[in-house]
């Protein structure tokens, strides 16, 4: 399966500059991912985040947000995906777990929604100078446009693999979003590859 993707425009630049960037990869186990459906999930979305996911209408377009201010005592960093207008992914990084968790479910009640924990995936990030050409060669992530803001996502599913663009220090980061086995397995690979663990 070939996935059309967006890239950051940083993250084409880097791959043009001379200069060899280090090749790493990282675990974020502070990040937790939610998959959100129900005919209310939409109006929910724009009920509680900053920005307007209704900007959101292809399958895999992503934003990065946050929670409307004042509507929580805790800071949480969230990346949505749409799926469809009923369907969509949330990748929530926060210190505070379960009070986001707790603060979520009084909502689940309110709203035609169903939220599901996904504790069987986890996420790494990869990034540096070989990144892209690793997911085009291993998953076919083919860069076709780019993201016309900085707080814009894409992911897409390749096998028991949902592949994202990230922002990282180097400019040109995706995410693995996985089970353990998996990003284990894509661990052994990309170090074989020359990729540094942090």
């Amino acid at each position: 399966m070939t996935l059309n993707t967006p890239v950051l425009e940083n993250q084409v630049s880097a791959l043009n500059t001379t200069e060899k960037k280090v090749n790493r990869l990282a675990y974020h186990p502070q990040k937790q991912i939610l998959d959100l459906g129900g005919s209310a999930a939409l109006p929910f979305l724009r009920h509680i985040l900053a920005s307007d996911v209704a900007q959101l209408t292809a399958p895999g377009m992503g934003l990065q947000t946050r929670l409307r201010p004042g509507d929580a005592d805790f800071d949480v960093s969230i990346t949505v995906y749409y799926f469809s207008e009923s369907a969509f992914r949330i990748i929530a990084d926060t210190q505070h777990p379960q009070l986001f968790n707790a603060w979520l479910e009084q909502h689940e009640a309110t709203y035609d929604i169903d939220i599901i924990s996904r504790p069987d995936l986890g996420v790494m990030l990869i990034a540096g100078h070989d990144a892209l050409a690793v997911l085009v060669e291993q998953f076919n992530f083919i860069p076709a446009r780019r993201l016309s803001a900085s707080d814009q996502r894409f992911g897409a599913q390749s096998g028991g693999v949902f592949v994202t663009t990230a922002p990282s220090e180097q400019g040109c980061g995706y995410e693995l979003l996985a089970s353990e086995d998996e990003l284990a397995r894509w661990q052994l690979e990309l170090i074989h590859r020359g990729f540094c663990k942090h």
